[in-house]
């Protein structure tokens, strides 16, 4: 099991893919932290504006900043990762070659599964720390104290949880885009699938929200609006508004669900989506 899914992370580092993803993470956590955060403040006259771009580059209230926009967009990225995990495989005809050397389905893909999830942490926090090291450099130039003793500063421990709960809403999209790489065997159908559900979620949200009543109840069972109550969990004061790195529909606690209760829904929705690729693996002709 260890040198299989050793084997599969050296096959997934050799390819070019996780390293223009994590660039475009590090160009990502750059435009909020330095353009979105740090020259804004510069150039912005209005308190409320400063105030608001101040929270996205200044530690530790650019720890949520970037945890949000993180998850809406690791959330595309790791869809990549995962569809195309099982999609290039398809692609080359190396699918049925290992199994029939012995290796059961249910075990082969859980090892691609186990593998794409190892490397999207490790991308994904290798990003975060890339971002909390702008935002080092950043509140020094701007002569902000870097320090957790704020009104509502979280703790070191406090600190993990915050990222355990922005990667948990990163799995639902990525078991989704795994399971769309499975069923339509190709990368591209299963990275197009994941990013028309990440956008179209988010608009359905706006609109149920807009409509409220029977509506907006119907939100509770959505992936989005459930991720929206995991990050909320997350702030520190009142957030500043990201919502052009990350579209979502902006809701008072109040308005969502119970963190415990989303982290629920978000497994179930990530159990089933799971379920269904191994199920179809489990029944399919390899040889077509």
């Amino acid at each position: 099991m260890d040198s299989l899914l050793g084997a599969e992370i050296l096959k997934t580092r050799k390819r070019w893919m996780p390293y223009v993803i994590l660039l475009f993470l590090i160009v990502g956590t750059a435009v909020l932290i330095w353009l979105a955060g740090y020259l804004s403040w510069r150039e912005e006259t209005d308190p409320a504006f400063r105030r608001d771009a101040l929270r996205i580059f200044a530690f530790p209230w650019s720890i949520p900043a970037l945890l949000d926009a993180g998850q809406f967009w690791g959330a595309f990225v790791v869809g990549i990762l995962a569809a195309s995990s099982v999609g290039t495989e398809h692609g080359w005809g190396t699918v049925r070659q290992a199994i029939v050397r012995g290796q059961s389905r249910s075990k082969y893909l859980a090892i691609k599964l186990l593998g794409v999830t190892i490397m999207s942490a490790v991308i994904l926090l290798i990003g975060l720390a890339v971002g909390v090291g702008f935002s080092f450099i950043a509140s020094s130039l701007a002569d902000q104290r870097i320090t957790l003793d704020v009104p509502g500063g979280p703790s070191v421990p406090e600190i993990g949880l915050m990222v355990l709960r922005a990667g948990f809403a990163i799995v639902p999209y990525g078991m989704l885009a795994f399971c769309l790489g499975v069923l339509s065997r190709s990368t591209s159908l299963g990275v197009t699938g994941g990013l028309i559900f990440l956008f179209g979620e988010a608009i359905a949200l706006a609109i149920l929200t807009t409509i409220g009543g029977v509506a907006a109840d119907a939100r509770e069972l959505a992936i989005g609006h459930n991720v929206a109550a995991l990050l909320t969990a997350n702030g520190i004061g009142e957030p500043p508004d990201l919502w052009v790195l990350a579209p979502r529909d902006r809701l008072l606690a109040s308005e969502l669900p119970n963190p415990n209760i989303a982290g629920f829904v978000l497994a179930l929705w990530s159990f089933a989506f799971g379920a269904i690729a191994f199920y179809v693996f489990q029944h399919r002709d390899l040889k077509a």
